[in-house]
């Protein structure tokens, strides 16, 4: 079990494992189970180069000559394989490149037929760079009867109609329109599904599809135009991923807790109440569709603001800036690729009040926004009542904190493309850390990377100028 885990959950190799003593390797060699996850694939042009290549990919063995497939198949034995297929990008060139690993990969396949005689699949990914490997009827001699997780990212209309004949209730379905339209009366079961490039045409298909679909708890919709009349509630569900959507808000999901949107194209702005959602990534220009969210149980929120400055500030200004209570007050955020100005990202911690962590990714940081954060010293007056010879007021001095709750931030800029002003940067990270502390709210962690040369760790080194 320890080793299954090991493998399978963590995508970890089994040749680890086999490295440690004599008593593992035989445990290893002797469970099949181990063993099921192969990729077929070919050579990159850097491997090919260097001599070199990767044994294991996200857990799976990496065969991609004949003889090293008939290997993993010895070890495999007689247990349902789950098979990976998978084209570099970087060997596909041109027409003759595809032709040439197209037959490389239909060669395997054969072979995995002539050594198990009905190979019998358990899950079935097929990533093809362009979607360009046609499998035909390469898989006319598989055994899909146990078929669970299926994800082919291309139209493969011979081989879904393989599938459909022979599968029974599938778990997991990522397809293109047309090939899922085929496995409709499969769905009835299915828990996580993922639909890309649907046609106009299929839209009611995919609708119907969604209604029978009663145990769905993950959805992923891409590259899909849903009309205005296109309302379901789905109660089940529980993550959803749009991406080049057009469309309103298409399904009604109040228990949804992890949503994920890359550019939607929205025609229309409404309210969008997910009182369960705890994770946000949003990937887009639109500051007005982002405000229609009310998400009080979010705790990450992560945000690819897409644009130029002023666009990120317009942006911003709409959702935390003329709100004096957000409805998206997440306790960690996370900046990536945005080119938004320093001292907007300053105003925007201080609205979001829940803020406790933040990590900034190829972004630009300049020293304006640690200078925006600074603590001061402020006189607050308080009346006192019951001495007679007493002023009728005094003043104490007490520490304003922007951001108070914040208490990890990391930027990493090693990636960033802009300019920066290093000196600048790190006496205003060094004053914030030492302000911060003084004022009884310190940092329990704050790191920079400037440059792939490592990062600064400002509490534990206490850098300064």
């Amino acid at each position: 079990m320890v080793f299954l885990i090991h493998t399978t959950e963590n995508r970890q190799s089994n040749w680890t494992l086999m490295h440690v003593c004599r008593a593992w390797r035989f445990a290893a060699l002797t469970t099949p189970a181990l063993w099921t996850r192969i990729q077929l694939t070919t050579l990159s042009r850097r491997e090919k180069k260097d001599k070199t290549r990767s044994r294991v990919s996200e857990g799976y063995e990496v065969c991609y000559k004949p003889n090293q497939l008939v290997r993993a198949l010895q070890r495999l034995g007689s247990v349902p394989l789950d098979l990976w297929i998978l084209t570099d990008l970087n060997d596909w060139t041109s027409l003759s490149d595809g032709e040439v690993l197209e037959g490389n990969l239909i060669g395997l396949l054969r072979v995995m037929q002539r050594k198990l005689l009905r190979p019998r699949l358990r899950s079935l990914r097929i990533e093809a760079c362009y979607g360009r490997l046609s499998v035909g009827n390469s898989f006319d001699e598989f055994d899909f009867r146990c078929l669970k997780v299926l994800d082919v990212a291309q139209s493969a209309p011979e081989l879904f109609r393989k599938i459909a004949r022979d599968v029974g209730d599938l778990q997991s379905l990522k397809a293109v329109g047309s090939d899922i339209c085929s496995l409709k009366d499969k769905l009835s079961h299915i828990e996580e599904l993922g639909l890309l490039r649907f046609h106009d045409t299929n839209v009611e298909s995919m609708h119907s599809i969604l209604q029978t679909s009663h145990s769905l708890t993950a959805l992923s919709i891409q590259g899909l135009t849903i009309g205005q009349h296109f309302k379901m509630t789905m109660t089940c569900l529980r993550r959803l991923d749009l991406c080049e959507v057009l469309a309103v808000w298409p399904i009604v999901c109040p228990n949804l807790t992890h949503l994920t949107i890359k550019p939607l194209v929205e025609s229309k702005y409404e309210d969008i109440c997910l009182s369960q959602l705890v994770y946000l990534s949003y990937s887009g220009s639109s500051g007005r569709f982002l405000r229609c969210f009310d998400v009080p149980a979010l705790r990450t929120l992560e945000l690819t603001a897409a644009g130029g400055k002023k666009d990120v500030k317009n942006s911003m200004q709409q959702v935390w800036m003329t709100n004096t209570d957000p409805k998206i007050n997440p306790i960690v955020f996370k900046l990536i690729d945005s080119n938004v100005n320093s001292k907007i990202l300053a105003k925007v911690l201080q609205a979001m009040t829940n803020c406790e962590e933040l990590y900034v990714r190829r972004t630009k940081i300049t020293s304006d926004l640690f200078s925006s954060l600074l603590p001061e010293k402020r006189v607050a007056t308080s009346k006192v009542k019951k001495s007679k010879n007493a002023k009728n007021a005094k003043s104490k001095e007490t520490w304003w904190i922007p951001a108070r709750k914040l208490r990890v931030f990391v930027g990493d800029m090693a990636e960033s493309r802009a300019k920066l002003d290093e000196k600048d940067l790190w006496t205003a990270a060094s004053n914030l850390v030492a302000l911060r502390e003084t004022a009884s709210a310190p940092l329990e962690a704050f790191f920079l990377r400037p440059k792939d040369d490592g990062w600064v760790d400002f509490v534990k080194d206490g850098v300064g100028i």
